[in-house]
């Protein structure tokens, strides 16, 4: 049986405590960033989607810049997805209700032949999850959820970046 605490290739190695402490402060500055700017833009019902992309963004993608577009472009899918579900049963019905059913089983398809992972991805995946939850989906503004997803998004990649530059200019070069 494996050892959860032994890292893999796949896994890297879990920080120390110290180190784990500051990652922690960063994330929560970053956290309390986006919520102060955002909110000055968005409803704080919308707001999570930026949040939501972040915690894809790190755990999925690993804060990987070069898979951010699939990544904000799935989950632009996934909303657009789970609007269709709603759009179409209220204003057609149950057939409304069939045709939004249907473009989600041809989108669980397509991610499950990896066709259009661009288009289609485990993001697309998340985000119809949870903007399909009927709580979201009868309080969320659609254009909002959008603008802080892909906000947020770019927001979180640039706080990344820039504090991966900064630790690389106050980090003595490894030997």
């Amino acid at each position: 049986m494996n050892n959860p605490s032994q890292a893999t290739a796949e896994t890297p190695p879990a920080p120390g405590a110290l180190v784990g402490l500051g990652i922690l402060l960063v994330v929560l500055v970053a956290i309390v960033a986006w919520a102060m700017i955002g909110g000055h833009f968005l409803s704080e019902v919308s707001l999570f989607g930026g949040f939501l992309m972040l915690w894809y963004w790190a755990n999925v993608e690993q804060l990987s810049v070069q898979r951010l577009p699939a990544a904000l472009i799935g989950a632009l899918v996934g909303i657009g997805l789970a609007w269709g579900l709603l759009y179409g049963a209220t204003n057609y019905g149950g057939a409304g209700l069939l045709v939004g059913l249907l473009l989600l089983i041809l989108a669980l398809y397509l991610d499950i032949l990896k066709a259009l992972p661009l288009f289609v991805n485990a993001s697309t995946m998340l985000y119809v999850t949870v903007a399909a939850a009927p709580l979201v989906q009868l309080k969320v503004n659609w254009i909002e959820l959008c603008l802080a997803t892909v906000g947020g998004g770019i927001f979180f990649a640039l706080f990344v970046e820039a504090v991966k530059w900064l630790a690389g200019k106050l980090m003595p070069a490894a030997a």
